[in-house]
């Protein structure tokens, strides 16, 4: 079972093309991923709020931070105060995407 401090999926992937490629457009996210814009699009939606990426320019170009390589690493404290964030606005971090 997952707990809220856990990536799914889309978000390892989101993760690991920036940690490996630097800094990128959603759309190119997504085309080096395999994965549909609209979903990276909400996946770095809830990656920035978590803090695991930042927009690098105003033209939000991505990359990944240092909590969110802790994340992929599988360090769980590094978004343990995330998780607080998002109970409070009434849904998981991770919504099985």
């Amino acid at each position: 079972m997952r707990t809220p401090t856990d990536l799914s999926d889309a978000d390892e992937r989101v993760l690991r093309h920036l940690r490996d490629g630097g800094v990128d457009y959603p759309a190119l996210i997504a085309a080096n991923t395999g994965l549909h814009i609209p979903l990276v699009e909400r996946r770095i939606a809830t990656l920035e709020q978590r803090e695991f990426v930042e927009a690098a320019t105003a033209e939000r170009i991505y990359r990944i931070t240092d909590r969110g390589a802790r994340a992929l690493a599988g360090d769980a404290a590094a978004s343990a105060d995330a998780t607080g964030e998002a109970a409070a606005d009434g849904g998981s971090p991770m919504n099985g995407e």
